[in-house]
């Protein structure tokens, strides 16, 4: 990726696609803990990124993870009670049945600012429209 304008580590960055300022998190090929510890660090600094955060993750070859979802869950809580707005794009989940299940839930709970996508170019187009 290019125009990276802030780096935490090698997994998590910033860069810049147009206008827009996007956090790039990578837990592809990670364990829960780092998973954890990744996901910890990605909504500290998205505590603290502004009134609007853009998010591209990436979670190709993770294992599921039951506290992962919880912190997620409690994190979108943050966000709606904050008055943040977050936009997420999701990009590694190659399971059909695993897109579907997903798709289906967010769908039924009318997440509107999260989706899943099979590239990153598409990702990055829902990210900056």
């Amino acid at each position: 990726m290019s125009n990276i304008t802030y780096k935490v580590n090698d997994r998590l960055w910033f860069f810049n696609e147009g206008a827009n300022n996007i956090m790039w998190c990578d837990y592809s090929k990670s364990g829960e803990d780092q998973m954890l510890t990744l996901f910890d660090q990605a909504f500290e600094i998205s505590q603290n990124s502004g009134s609007f955060v853009k998010i591209l993750a990436n979670f190709k070859s993770t294992p599921k993870s039951q506290k992962l979802t919880k912190r997620m869950r409690e994190s979108g809580k943050w966000f709606k009670q904050s008055g943040v707005d977050v936009k997420i794009a999701v990009l590694g989940f190659d399971n059909t049945f695993t897109r579907v299940v997903m798709n289906t839930t967010m769908t039924i709970s009318r997440v509107k600012n999260l989706k899943l996508f099979e590239n990153r170019e598409d990702a990055l187009g829902w990210l900056s429209a």
